[in-house]
């Protein structure tokens, strides 16, 4: 390796190890969130993406459930969980409801699936 860029690495790495160790203000240090109040911040919609997320993977992972046209929606504002599209019976409705509210702690479940059989 040339000097010159070995120095560019050495200094680099230096910056990185640097920067990895500087010291976070304790919470009670930081400035407010900028989060406007009644609005949900950073981590209320992380938590709904999660929300979304671990809904998603249940009803795709529920053999008793043709999750294909179902849409989840999450609101963290009003902690709401909302199922959107369509199933093949009313069976596979209330058992995808099931699942969200069990996935879904915290969070209210709206059920708007549409039973619609598939044509043969």
């Amino acid at each position: 390796m040339k000097p010159q860029l070995l120095h560019v690495a050495v200094i680099g790495a230096l910056g990185l190890v640097g920067a990895c160790h500087e010291q976070r203000p304790e919470a009670t240090d930081r400035p407010p969130s900028a989060d406007a109040p009644g609005k949900p911040g950073v981590g209320d919609r992380t938590s709904a993406a999660t929300e979304t997320g671990d809904v998603k993977l249940a009803l795709s992972m529920d053999k008793t459930v043709d999750a294909s046209d179902i849409n989840v929606d999450t609101n963290a504002g009003t902690k709401i969980v909302t199922l959107k599209g369509t199933v093949a019976s009313a069976e596979q409705k209330a058992r995808a409801e099931a699942v969200a509210v069990r996935e879904a702690t915290g969070y209210r479940v709206v059920n708007q699936l549409v039973v619609k059989r598939k044509a043969d």
